[in-house]
């Protein structure tokens, strides 16, 4: 079985260490606990390589998110959010940052477990329900953005729909059934579509299709 390195930031040492114990065993080993996202950097340029770093913010104030910010420039470790509650503006700036899953530290053992495994898997991980504040927050924070002119380049009807999926937080396997396409043709639209918008992975798509007006796609 695969193990994943998993590095704690957390001020709440108390919470910190229970956590540890909660997802350690499996495919997961801690391997660096860190009081402050500060503390995580020096001990990645000491050598500590975790595969994922999972960071507890309060109310996601915009040092906080620089934090995050900071990390995801450090290292190529998956980034998972763990939030207090459920905040648009907690998740606008987390998923801004680079982070990989925004989490609420009130979700269950088991629920944490899975969406954690889905991160090291690839996937962006977020609440589904709060899609339409990121949205609405998205479209409050910035201008609406100039609508291209069609070019070459212009996102097909099926693409657009493959990152209406992703915002509904749909994994491959999920879009390619909601579209009765295999999972094959998802990652290559997935591919098409990085190439297309200059992003390097999910979340970043997932930010870009919010600003540019697209909605989440329910699944059928």
């Amino acid at each position: 079985m695969r193990t994943w390195n998993v590095m704690l930031v957390d001020h709440d040492r108390l919470f910190s260490a229970a956590l540890g114990t909660l997802i350690s065993g499996g495919p997961f080993r801690v391997c660096h606990h860190a009081t402050t996202v500060e503390d995580a950097e020096a001990a990645i340029a000491q050598g500590v390589q975790p595969d994922l770093i999972v960071v507890a913010l309060g109310d996601a104030t915009n040092d906080e998110a620089g934090g995050v910010k900071r990390l995801r420039a450090a290292t190529s470790a998956r980034i998972a959010v763990l939030a207090d509650a459920i905040a648009d503006r907690t998740l606008s700036l987390s998923l801004k940052a680079g982070a990989d899953a925004y989490l609420n530290k009130s979700m269950s053992s088991e629920s944490l477990l899975r969406a954690l495994q889905l991160v090291m898997l690839g996937e962006v991980v977020y609440p589904t329900h709060v899609a339409s504040l990121l949205i609405a927050n998205a479209n409050t924070e910035r201008p609406q953005p100039e609508r291209a002119q069609p070019t070459n380049n212009e996102l097909s009807k099926r693409e657009i729909q493959i990152l209406r999926c992703l915002l509904a937080g749909q994994s491959n396997k999920a879009i390619a059934r909601n579209l009765h396409i295999t999972e094959s043709t998802v990652k290559m639209h997935f591919k098409n579509v990085m190439r297309k918008i200059n992003a390097q992975n999910r979340t970043q798509a997932a930010v870009w299709a919010i600003q540019n007006g697209l909605s989440p796609l329910a699944s059928v």
